[in-house]
């Protein structure tokens, strides 16, 4: 069995959204530790909720692209 390339770029793009989730959570539990002022912290989480919605709909888009439509 095999999977295309739009899935394998969807799964990518995945796995890159969750990696940057916890990443800016990390963040964002610094700026608060610090308590850090501004609209910094609350940014940077709808950053953060944003790429893992963005990441595989841009990687699946990309492997329909580039792999399935045999780009060289």
């Amino acid at each position: 069995m095999t999977m295309s390339g739009a899935l394998i770029g969807g799964l990518i793009g995945l796995a890159f959204g969750v990696v940057e989730y916890f990443v800016f959570g990390r963040l964002i539990e610094n700026a608060l530790r610090r308590s850090e002022k501004g609209p910094g912290p609350g940014i940077l989480d709808l950053v953060r909720k944003a790429q893992l919605i963005l990441f595989p709909i841009i990687g699946f888009f990309a492997g329909l692209v580039l792999v399935d439509r045999g780009a060289s």
